[in-house]
Order: C-alpha cells, then structure tokens, then sequence
C-alpha cells in the first residue's frame, strides 16, 4: 500500500505543475524568451545521507555526487545525478540475524527538473542503487535552491529523498557548487 501512495504523490508532484508552467510575459527584453541563456549546468555535491536500513536503524554516512542538468526551457530540464555513499563496512545485524554489508553504494538518477519559482528546483525521477553488484531501483523527490554567484557559479542548498522498491529509504541533504555553461 505504501509503495502505491508514494507513486501516486510523485505522480501528482509531476504533472501538478503543468497548469502553471506557462510564464507571463515581462516588459523586459531579456524575459520574452523562454530559454536559459546557459542550457548546461553541472554541480559538485557534499551530502550527509541518512539510510534507513531492514532492522529499523539509520545509517547516517557522507555522501559525494556529480550532477549534469540540461535546461529545455526556463522551466523545464532533464538531469543525471550520481551519488557515491563513502561507506565500506558490516553494519549492525538485522532483525532475522543476518549481517547488513555496505561497500561504498552508488545512486544514479535520471530525473525531471522544474523551476516552479526563480531559484527553486524541483527534482523527481527514477533510478538505481549499485552495490556488490547488486542492482535495485529507486525513485527520487528532492528540492534545490539556487543562489546565483558571479560568472554563472552558483551554490544550491538541497535535500533529496529516495525511496527504494525494497521498501528502505534515504534522505539526503546537502550543498553543491555548480556551473552553468
């Protein structure tokens, strides 16, 4: 039932924009367009993730991650976002005794971007944890806000959750430096 109702809000979050996404249109020139003046942006991420794990416990573990964004418009991207969870150790046992393994997890997303409100990000899409050569998917929500530097630098305060099919989850939140090009 769980799994159900998380789809359904992803779902609702996507498509819940699509009435607003059109943009009014502003006396200044340079707001008449609807594209980016850079459509590429890539981001450098420090995060501490928060791992739910089978036994009920967190695992709480720094987390790096590489992003690459492509603006279709002012509103609306496409993204890859790969994280690297820095962890390689047996953790706790679990409820039926077994012992839990991480070494050194990776998250890669392909998600949908929308800029509802200038500096905000919406970002939700699916994905994959890679670990030990296991593969197990994911879906990700997260929110960005960016605060726009010189020379189309920018530092985006963030917070992503994903939810895993096996029913764990984990929250991470973070900062990432980023360039538009």
């Amino acid at each position: 039932m769980m799994k159900s109702e998380f789809i359904i809000v992803c779902i609702l979050l996507l498509t819940s924009g699509l009435g607003f996404s059109q943009e009014h249109q502003e006396a200044s020139h340079k707001d008449t367009t609807n594209q980016r003046h850079k459509k590429h942006r890539v981001a450098f991420i420090l995060a501490h993730s928060y791992i739910s794990l089978e036994n009920n416990e967190i695992l709480s573990i720094p987390t790096f991650g590489l992003d690459y964004e492509y603006w279709l418009s002012k509103r609306w991207g496409i993204g890859i976002f790969s994280d690297v969870e820095l962890i390689t150790k047996e953790v706790s046992p679990t409820v039926d005794g077994m012992i839990t393994e991480r070494e050194y997890p990776i998250v890669v997303t392909l998600d949908v971007l929308w800029n509802p409100i200038e500096h905000w990000e919406l970002v939700l899409g699916p994905g994959f944890i890679s670990e030990k050569g296991e593969i197990r998917s994911l879906v990700r929500v997260g929110l960005e806000y960016d605060l726009k530097l010189s020379h189309h630098w920018d530092v985006a305060p963030n917070i992503f959750y994903d939810r895993k099919f096996d029913g764990n989850y984990a929250v991470s939140i973070g900062i990432g430096i980023a360039k538009s090009f």
